[in-house]
């Protein structure tokens, strides 16, 4: 394999069009490829070894059967998954010659409602929320299309979303008809601070991130990209990542996140009652309860396959405290939990990852 190559491909991962596993499977598959069709063998009789030789004029040439399909190597016959990936891989280098242009879009309008709910979805594309002191919002799209021109890319992008708008919500959608690597629909919606929002998104590779507003409730969720909620109120959230991180940092009173490989850190404030369920199958869960008064109840059930259970608060009594070979589960709580006027309540589940309560 050359060395172009071998670099197209590290981009590709770094484009996040194929994960490190599947290049990793497809450099290991073209290198072997490469070997097996390096030095092809020569024919040779069944019995005696010999190298055929070639047959008189106007003979007719015998048919040659092809080799047995070996169990690795391209040379021997791809297996469904590599030939997947070099379909893929292939397309993606074809794409990649063809330029890349920007469409910008600006939509703007007032809410009537006091609560509107908010539907965004995208193939391709990042998703930001932000509050902002205006008393109408405004939405900024920006598409990004391949083409071999601008005049063909423009009429991509003339046809890559749906708006629906008025007084009482806010719903874009990308055309699913487009393949995600010709096109991403990336969106930044300012919404005013008085209103409180009912949120559903989702987008396949981009990040989502929701910062200064109010929330009844949210749901988000990513393939690949990172979520955070910042400094923002919410009633309810479920977040789901694929491989992205998420981060929790705000007055939301019960949150069900989980993402399958990245981290999650959470930052409870403790104003109101607050339950926290959080999943990762491979990342670490930090709960940094700095921020919580001491006169919050605070319960944490932090169970772990291979991580480390840490907890950094000296003023937990332990209910549970199993550390063993492959298996940690630590359930502690404050003295005052019972009695507290407002709970902190922690449950946090990775396979490999570390839990940490700060």
């Amino acid at each position: 394999m050359s060395q172009d190559e071998r670099l197209m491909i590290l981009q590709m991962v770094a484009d996040k069009k194929i994960s490190a596993t599947e290049a990793a499977e497809l450099l290991k598959a073209l290198d072997a490829g490469r070997e097996a069709t390096a030095a092809p063998p020569r024919q040779t009789t069944p019995d005696a070894g010999q190298t055929t030789p070639p047959p008189p004029p106007g003979a007719p040439i015998p048919p040659v059967s092809p080799p047995p399909p070996t169990s690795s190597g391209l040379g021997g016959g791809l297996s469904s998954f590599i030939e997947e990936i070099v379909e893929r891989v292939t397309t993606a280098f074809s794409d990649s010659f063809e330029p890349r242009f920007e469409f910008p879009t600006e939509l703007s309008g007032v809410f009537t409602s006091d609560e509107v709910p908010l539907r965004l979805f995208t193939g391709n594309g990042h998703v930001e929320l932000k509050g902002w002191d205006q008393p109408g919002y405004k939405a900024q799209v920006v598409v990004k299309a391949r083409g071999s021109n601008e005049e063909q890319a423009r009429r991509m992008a003339a046809e890559a979303y749906t708006v629906r708008a008025d007084g009482n919500g806010f719903e874009l959608e990308a055309n699913r008809r487009f393949d995600w690597s010709d096109m991403a629909v990336h969106v930044t919606l300012l919404l005013p601070t008085a209103k409180r929002y009912r949120l559903e998104t989702r987008t396949g590779n981009g990040h989502i991130i929701a910062e200064g507003i109010t929330l009844l409730d949210g749901q988000a969720t990513s393939g690949n990209g990172r979520i955070a909620v910042q400094r923002a109120t919410a009633d309810r959230l479920y977040l789901r990542s694929g491989n992205g991180s998420i981060e929790i940092d705000g007055d939301v009173a019960d949150v069900d996140a989980g993402t399958g490989n990245g981290s999650v850190r959470v930052i409870p404030l403790g104003r109101r009652s607050e339950s926290f369920a959080i999943k990762t199958g491979n990342g670490s869960v930090t709960i940094d309860t700095g921020r919580v008064s001491r006169e919050v109840g605070l319960k944490v059930d932090a169970n772990t396959g291979m991580g480390s259970v840490s907890i950094q608060r000296n003023d937990l009594v332990y209910e549970r405290d199993v550390r063993t070979m492959g298996h940690k589960h630590i359930i502690a709580r404050s003295q005052n939990f019972d009695q507290a006027e407002r709970r902190v309540q922690v449950t946090a589940r990775t396979g490999l990852g570390s839990v940490t309560i700060e």
